[in-house]
């Protein structure tokens, strides 16, 4: 078991390279999402997106909430305290997996629509984020939905990620209350980024990043950050005054979609996220440089977003009650103009009180619907057939007396902070993408499960503990660990491991210490939590037996490694992150350049510093295929930007031209201009 893992981890990035599906094309088969091949149009991929409480191997909940209360004294000249201080700890495992059962549906379904098609495998996420939500009362004491805390989603099937977060003594009220229903007010919600294709797309990308860069916005200092929602808004305003341009030739259906492509690869450009989209509780909860905090903003956001998605909808239900009625009444005059013309009686009644049956039998109109309820809009559409030849066949009939009514918006439900920081190294002149190729791009997916009904669980103490901090004897305090945008992956391809020590200086004088190594082996065993101890040793101030001090060592592949200096923290959970970040480099060829030039193949090696050794990650771009955008990731030092790299063109009964090592920093890498012979 131990070895197949080791293979398992080994190859995930080969594996994920292998799959290059084509992200406009998804399928949906049984209870999964499938997305076919770029390489082998019989060969599909399945979504990772049931998701769960993981469980230990008894199949208990790998769950915990712990509410504590510390006895507080009233001053002098004070009112006497009648509430002490406290709050919670909620820490929880959760994972993403599919079943056999929903395995095999899947390919049963599949087969019934493509005979012969199999699916190969899971899609690795690129990486994602979840999300802990709750309902709390704001200050005019309504309930709310809140984000309450962040974490890194598991990107492998059956992989285990952990969420821990600190909650206030009236959040903790609300949300024990809420353990004692069988759907508790909590849900965990996920932003998934998976990496492919897009089809060819009659499109062009256009954007000058020196007026992009001018907006106010981004105008404020390489140390604000941003969510990804606010990004996107000002790329918005940016495209409404032309700094940001798409073209599509052809139908215009598509606009919205080309439009998503361009910010998300202006996105890339321009920023980068910070702590691999994973911030730490304190930034989570905490104000700075004149913003709010991270999770105030991503509930504002969350609020702004559902707003203005139930005011689209209360548009779409009138202009669908509007043509339900016209269409009401096309059918009520084709109906008195049969009435008034002699026809052969040959059960004409009978046919009319069919035909009536038929006009009256409609959806319940605007007046008869909740404004306030946020489920699909499904529930408005004409049933259609489900199987496909049925449908087209029955569409041009149905189109003349069934009304052509509009789908309404999902209401958003959830908010993830997905935090931005923008790069030091900034883009220069016009930007400019061709998409009638296939585009390397990403697809971020977003669902969500309840956290389930723990009742069962209520009198456990292993899940469920109520605790007063002032019997100190007996105090002892676990401080979670977990790696901040790591997987399982990234110990197969770059790290070795990772070593982390706590120090506690009592206020005896005594310390205590404890330490706690990360590796490859255990880390998908131990679902990314790990623990550290210390106890009670003369501790009477409350507060100050909170503070503790940690360091890191981070053991990467080739010998590179570094160690942190003694860091003090006081919260329950210690958030890691390496001093490298992943980098991303867009390369691009142009299909018409390339042709002109006679290019069979695009070679291109990117070479990079990580610690006292070089690596270098090779690409092939083939223009035959439409393969002419990729992208490379690399690791490289927080501070550093700078890459080398080197072209080589492989053309068609002539020599190959070779670019010679040259270096740049730029997050984007056009590779269509040839040296000159």
């Amino acid at each position: 078991m131990k070895l197949s893992m080791l293979c398992v981890l080994l190859l995930v990035s080969s594996f994920a390279y292998g799959q290059q599906v084509i992200l406009d094309q998804p399928v949906r088969a049984g209870e999964l999402t499938l997305f076919p091949s770029h390489q082998n149009e019989d060969v599909y991929y399945y979504v990772i997106d049931k998701a769960r409480l993981a469980t230990d191997e008894s199949g208990r909940p790998q769950f915990s909430l712990l509410r504590y209360v510390s006895n507080v004294r009233s001053g002098a000249d004070e009112a006497e305290a009648e509430v002490g201080e406290g709050g919670a700890i909620l820490h929880a495992l959760v994972t993403l997996e599919v079943t056999e059962d929903q395995l095999r549906e899947a390919q049963r379904a599949l087969n019934r629509v493509r005979p012969g098609a199999e699916i190969e495998g899971p899609i690795v996420y690129e990486s994602g984020r979840f999300a802990l939500i709750s309902a709390f009362a704001d200050e005019q004491g309504e309930l709310t939905e809140q984000v309450l805390g962040v974490g890194s989603a598991p990107i492998l099937d059956g992989q285990k990620a952990a969420v821990s977060l600190l909650l206030s003594r009236e959040g903790s009220k609300i949300l024990w209350q809420s353990f004692h229903t069988p759907t508790p007010d909590i849900s965990f919600s996920f932003e998934m980024e998976m990496k492919g294709y897009r089809s060819p797309q009659q499109g062009v990308i256009e954007a000058n990043f020196d007026q992009i860069y001018e907006y106010d916005a981004f105008n404020v200092g390489l140390a604000s950050s941003y969510l990804s929602a606010e990004i996107k808004g000002a790329f918005e305003d940016l495209t409404r005054s032309g700094a940001i341009k798409v073209t599509q030739v052809g139908d215009d259906s598509k606009i919205e979609e080309l439009l998503d492509v361009a910010y998300r690869k202006l996105t890339e450009a321009m920023f980068e996220p910070v702590g691999t989209n994973s911030p730490t509780i304190a930034s989570l909860t905490q104000a700075a440089s004149g913003q709010q905090s991270m999770l105030d903003r991503a509930t504002a956001q969350l609020t702004q977003s559902r707003q203005e998605a139930r005011q689209e909808n209360q548009r779409i239900r009138r202009e669908n009650a509007a043509e339900r009625a016209r269409v009401r009444a096309e059918q009520d005059t084709a109906q008195a103009g049969s009435a008034s013309s002699p026809t052969p009686n040959n059960g004409s009644d009978e046919s009319s009180n069919s035909s009536n049956a038929t006009a009256t039998s409609e959806p319940a109109s605007e007046s008869e619907t909740d404004e306030n309820d946020e489920r699909p809009a499904q529930r408005y559409s004409q049933a259609q057939p489900a199987d496909p030849e049925q449908r087209v066949a029955g569409d041009t009939a149905a189109s003349q007396s069934q009304p052509q009514l509009q789908e309404e918006q999902a209401v958003p439900a959830f908010a993830i902070v997905a935090s931005y920081e923008m790069k030091r190294v900034r883009q220069r002149g016009n930007w400019r993408i061709d998409l009638n190729k296939y585009t390397a791009d990403s697809l971020t997916l977003r669902f969500d499960e309840n956290i389930g009904d723990l009742r069962s669980f209520l009198g456990d103490e292993a899940h469920f503990r109520q605790v007063n901090l002032d019997d100190p004897l007996y105090r002892q305090r676990e401080i979670s660990v977990f790696l901040d945008g790591m997987n399982a992956g990234d110990f197969g391809e770059y790290i070795n491991f990772v070593t982390v020590q706590l120090r506690k200086q009592h206020e005896s004088g005594e310390p205590s210490y404890d330490e706690t190594r990360i590796d490859r082996r255990n880390f998908n065993a131990e679902g990314n939590a790990f623990k550290l101890l210390y106890g009670w040793k003369g501790d009477n101030d409350r507060d100050e037996w909170l503070n503790y001090d940690y360091r890191t060592r981070w053991s990467f592949h080739g010998g590179f490694s570094f160690d942190s200096e003694w860091q003090p923290a006081n919260f329950g959970a210690i958030n890691l992150a390496p001093r490298v970040a992943r980098r991303q480099l867009q390369v691009e060829a142009d299909p018409n350049a390339l042709e002109q030039n006679g290019v069979r193949a695009v070679m291109v090696k990117i070479f990079y510093q990580l610690g006292d050794s070089e690596r270098v990650e090779q690409i092939t771009l083939n223009p035959s295929r439409g393969v002419l955008s990729a992208v490379v990731d690399y690791l490289a030092p927080t501070d550093a930007y700078q890459y080398d790299y080197e072209v080589t063109w492989v053309r068609r009964g002539q020599p190959s031209l070779n670019s010679g090592r040259r270096s740049a920093t730029e997050a984007i890498l056009f590779v269509d201009e040839l040296p000159e012979v």
